[in-house]
């Protein structure tokens, strides 16, 4: 009878422990929970937001992030320089409209450059009259020089005039190279120094063939 009594009273007070236990456990637990739905200096009876799982998604009830609807447009696609605006080519190579290049800067042609400039040796420059005319006497004199060359008679290979006066049969190329008493004739392909012929004299003696 003692036994039974006593196992009663060991029951009783192991439960009584054990209920105890229970319920320090599930205190520190609910504890717990509200410290990660409430944080400190947040407003009492609200929680924090939900964590959106992904960077690029905005959270529930949430505003998120929106990019200006100016950086997500592509430049206009074009395939000539007419497709563009006033002050943009066309990239024929990406097929966009790039703006226009300003003078001082590399191009390929006049459509990238801007307006009243034209591309000129790969770099874009301001065209007007004045550049267009001054080209022009360059080039004529450059003409006239070389149209001067070319009447020169040929210089003997191997002549290099020198202070000293040639003598006859001597190359030359002007009277002033030969000395007193002759001159400076053609002779053939070349010029050599020749008397000076007097009156009644030939220039020339005519060979006869056999």
């Amino acid at each position: 009878m003692m036994q039974m009594l006593l196992a009663h009273r060991f029951l009783a007070v192991y439960l009584t422990l054990f209920g105890c236990f229970g319920d320090g456990y599930a205190g520190a637990v609910l504890m717990n929970s509200n410290s990660i739905k409430n944080l400190p200096g947040a407003p009492a009876g609200k929680g924090v937001e939900a964590v959106s799982p992904s960077p690029r998604t905005p959270p529930s009830g949430g505003t998120g992030l929106k990019l200006p609807v100016d950086t997500l447009q592509q430049p206009g696609v074009c395939t000539d320089s007419e497709d563009c605006g006033g002050d943009e080519f066309c990239n024929e190579a990406r097929g966009v409209c790039l703006p226009c290049r300003k003078n001082r800067k590399r191009c390929l042609r006049d459509s990238m450059c801007c307006a009243g400039s034209r591309c000129s040796n790969g770099v874009c420059q301001t065209s007007d009259m004045h550049d267009s005319d001054a080209s022009i006497p360059v080039l004529h004199k450059h003409n006239t020089t070389m149209e001067h060359l070319g009447k020169r008679p040929p210089a003997a290979h191997g002549f290099q005039p020198s202070a000293v006066k040639g003598q006859e049969g001597d190359t030359c190329l002007r009277s002033t190279d030969c000395s007193e008493g002759l001159c400076c004739a053609r002779h053939f392909w070349s010029r050599i120094c020749k008397p000076v012929l007097t009156e009644g004299q030939v220039c020339t003696r005519l060979h006869r063939t056999e």
